[in-house]
């Protein structure tokens, strides 16, 4: 790789989720691994201003999301001359708004940049024949997870070897309890005999929380001591959990953290970690979270979580919606501590073997090499 490297990401993405997350990491690791770094969304983006905040350059006078064919004409010539002048290396495309626009732009240049399509959406990808195209013509394509690898290769008929798997990863030593759950428990009334359950994630209906519930129901009837942890960093209105909880008799039993508190420290009280997601989960911090703190995980299969648990080894899979089956593998692990503490040390162990962060940015810097020298 040549002594700097410079990258251009384009991500116009309207909000803050996992995705950016994933982008945010990656583009701060790669500052400080020497590579020069534009950021390149629209205008009012959120996440152009987590970028602003971290240091990062952001490009915003671009609009390639009109649907005007003048305005496009007119914003292609100008986005032409711009990376003439900027003379971008590379040029990792995260979201399909826009993507035949800025590809169509990136092939006219004289160096060309080698192109890289990330996709982090479960969504199945459009098979007409124009995102076809584009794809195919992409130096690489960079997936979150084996299924959605799969999908594209099917779907788009991509060449495999031009496909790879890059999944996201968690730093350790930035994710970790300050307090012990001795010092946690007396001032959330906690008590010390209580089997505690936590599910983290946003209040989201595709996160699931209305099985969580039902499956708690079922957990209270076998086991009376145990209670309900639920961590979340943003509540999407559609969500209902909240008013179904206040409606539920088991809403007592249950310990609701919003955005404010430590998460670390509240996960590591548990001793079970739940993922009752329906979607989504093209990448997931709250399984590698539960991983990092040694706890074992109940997880649907959807998305990267059948890549992230492996059953009877780290913790159970059960199909989405299934709220028995999810407070059955929950069940399970309650009432057989010892086996779940060592479920919990092997997931441990996976995740410091495959899913920290440096393996990301490893792995990324790895294909960016590889597309240089070709």
């Amino acid at each position: 790789m040549k002594d700097q490297l410079k990258l251009l990401i384009y991500a116009p993405i309207r909000w803050l989720n996992a995705e950016t997350e994933y982008i945010l990491i990656l583009c701060r690791r790669l500052k400080e691994r020497g590579v020069e770094i534009v950021v390149m969304g629209s205008a009012g983006n959120p996440m152009l201003e987590e970028a602003r905040q971290a240091g990062l350059r952001i490009e915003d006078r671009f609009d390639l999301l009109t649907l005007n064919p003048w305005k496009i004409a007119v914003t292609a010539a100008r986005l032409k001359k711009w990376m003439e002048q900027e003379k971008f290396d590379i040029i990792d495309i995260h979201r399909s708004e826009g993507f035949v626009i800025l590809a169509s732009v990136a092939k006219r240049l004289h160096p060309r940049p080698a192109l890289i399509r990330t996709r982090q959406d479960m969504r199945p990808a459009r098979t007409d024949p124009i995102n076809r195209w584009t794809y195919r013509s992409m130096d690489n394509v960079i997936v979150s997870n084996q299924l959605l690898a799969e999908d594209l290769i099917a779907r788009l008929k991509l060449d495999p070897a031009r496909v790879r798997v890059i999944y996201f990863g968690i730093n350790p030593g930035e994710f970790r309890p300050f307090k012990s759950p001795e010092e946690m428990r007396p001032d959330l009334g906690i008590q010390p005999e209580w089997k505690l359950v936590g599910l983290s994630a946003r209040l989201a209906v595709v996160k699931g929380h209305r099985y969580f519930l039902e499956a708690a129901r079922k957990i209270s009837e076998e086991l009376p001591n145990a209670r309900f942890l639920i961590s979340y960093r943003s509540i999407e209105k559609e969500c209902d959990f909240l008013d179904r909880l206040s409606k539920s008799p088991l809403k007592n039993k249950f310990f609701v953290f919003g955005p404010k508190q430590d998460r670390a420290d509240l996960l590591n009280l548990c001793q079970v970690g739940v993922l009752s997601s329906v979607g989504s989960e093209a990448s997931s911090r709250a399984c590698l979270e539960w991983m990092s703190l040694k706890k074992p995980v109940v997880a649907t299969r959807v998305g990267v979580l059948p890549e992230l648990v492996i059953p009877a080894e780290t913790g159970y899979l059960v199909m989405p919606r299934d709220s028995n089956g999810l407070a059955g593998a929950i069940l399970k692990l309650l009432q057989h501590p010892d086996r779940a503490k060592e479920m919990g040390e092997r997931g441990y162990q996976i995740f410091m073997e495959k899913f920290q962060e440096k393996a990301m940015i490893e792995n990324t810097l790895q294909i960016f090499s590889q597309i240089i020298k070709k």
